[in-house]
C-alpha cells in the first residue's frame, strides 16, 4: 500500500512539475520585459503604488514581489504598497495551483483560480490602503531607503543566452524548482499515506478554526515549501476557501526574503499587518461558512 502511495505521488509530483517549470519561465520573462515601462507608473501616486503593487504581486512566482521589493528598498514605494504585494502574491504556490486546475478529480478548477487569485488582488488593494491607516494610528517608523537591488542589466537586454543561464538554471530550477518538488512530493505522499490511515476529511472538518490559525502562522515562514500541504488539502476538498486565503494573504513565499536582508525591523511589521489581515478575513469568511 506505501509503495503503491509513493509512486503515484512520485508520478503526480513529475506532471505538476513540468506544467510549473514551463509556466515559471513564461511568467519570469514576461516580467523581465515589461518591467522598465511599469516601473515609472510607481511614481504617480498612492493610488498607483498600492494598484501596481497589488498586480505585481499577484503574478505568479516571486519575481513580481522581487521587482516591489527593491521599488520598496529604494523608497519610490511606501508601507501601504510593499504590503499590497505580498498579500496579493501566492508566491510559487500560484503556479502549483494552476498546475493543479488540469488534474482530473481537483477540487481546484480554473474558475476556482480566477475567484481566488481575483480576491487575493482587491485584498492587495484594501490591504494596502489599511496599511497606511494601520502605519498612521500606530505610528510606526521604518527605517531609510537607500539602494536598488535589482539588477538593472538583466531589464534592459534580456538576451536569451543570459535568460537561460541566469533566470532558468539559476534562479528557477536552482533556487524553485528542487525544493518545490521536495515539498509538493512530500505534501501529496503525506497527505495521501494519512488519509488511507484515517478520515482526514472528517477531522479536518471538526478543527477549521484551528486550521485558519494554523495557516496563517504558516504563512509567516518566509519560504514557499510549508504553505503547499494547504494547497494540497485544499485541492483535495478537506479545507474550505477561507483557510487557503488566510495561508495565502499571510505567506509571501521568498517574496519577503529580500526585505529581511534590507531590514529585519520593517519585515516584522509588516508580516504582523498581514497576519492580522489575513487572519480576519480569513476568519470573517470561515464565519459565513465558506
Amino acid at each position: 500500500m506505501l509503495q503503491e502511495i509513493f509512486f503515484e505521488s512520485l508520478f503526480e509530483t513529475l506532471k505538476i512539475t513540468a506544467i510549473i517549470l514551463v509556466l515559471m519561465i513564461i511568467v519570469e520573462y514576461i516580467e523581465i520585459i515589461f518591467n522598465d515601462r511599469l516601473k515609472k507608473f510607481f511614481k504617480k501616486g498612492k493610488f498607483s503604488q498600492i494598484f501596481l503593487a497589488s498586480i505585481f504581486g499577484s503574478f505568479p512566482g516571486c519575481v513580481g514581489t522581487f521587482v516591489v521589493d527593491s521599488f520598496y528598498m529604494s523608497g519610490i514605494i511606501g508601507f501601504g504598497a510593499i504590503n499590497s504585494a505580498l498579500i496579493a502574491t501566492s508566491g510559487d504556490e500560484a503556479f502549483v495551483l494552476i498546475s493543479m486546475a488540469f488534474k482530473e478529480g481537483s477540487s481546484i478548477s480554473f474558475s476556482t483560480l480566477a475567484f481566488l487569485f481575483g480576491t487575493l488582488f482587491f485584498m492587495g488593494i484594501i490591504g494596502g490602503y489599511l496599511a497606511v491607516l494601520y502605519k498612521k494610528v500606530f505610528k510606526i517608523k521604518l527605517c531609510d531607503k537607500c539602494i536598488i537591488i535589482h539588477n538593472e542589466e538583466d531589464l534592459e537586454k534580456p538576451d536569451l543566452a543570459h535568460f537561460f543561464s541566469e533566470h532558468i538554471l539559476k534562479h528557477i530550477i536552482k533556487k524553485h524548482i528542487l525544493k518545490l518538488v521536495l515539498w509538493l512530493f512530500f505534501s501529496i505522499f503525506f497527505i495521501s499515506a494519512m488519509d488511507s490511515v484515517f478520515n482526514l476529511k472528517d477531522i479536518l472538518t471538526h478543527n477549521k478554526p484551528l486550521l485558519l490559525v494554523l495557516g496563517a502562522f504558516v504563512g509567516i515562514l518566509p519560504i514557499s515549501g510549508p504553505n503547499l500541504l494547504f494547497v494540497s488539502l485544499f485541492s483535495q476538498g478537506m479545507i474550505p476557501f477561507s483557510i487557503l486565503l488566510t495561508n495565502s494573504i499571510v505567506q509571501d513565499g521568498h517574496g519577503s526574503l529580500p526585505l529581511l536582508s534590507f531590514s529585519v525591523n520593517d519585515t516584522i511589521k509588516i508580516k504582523v499587518f498581514n497576519f492580522l489581515f489575513g487572519l480576519t478575513a480569513g476568519g470573517i469568511l470561515l464565519m459565513f461558512g465558506f
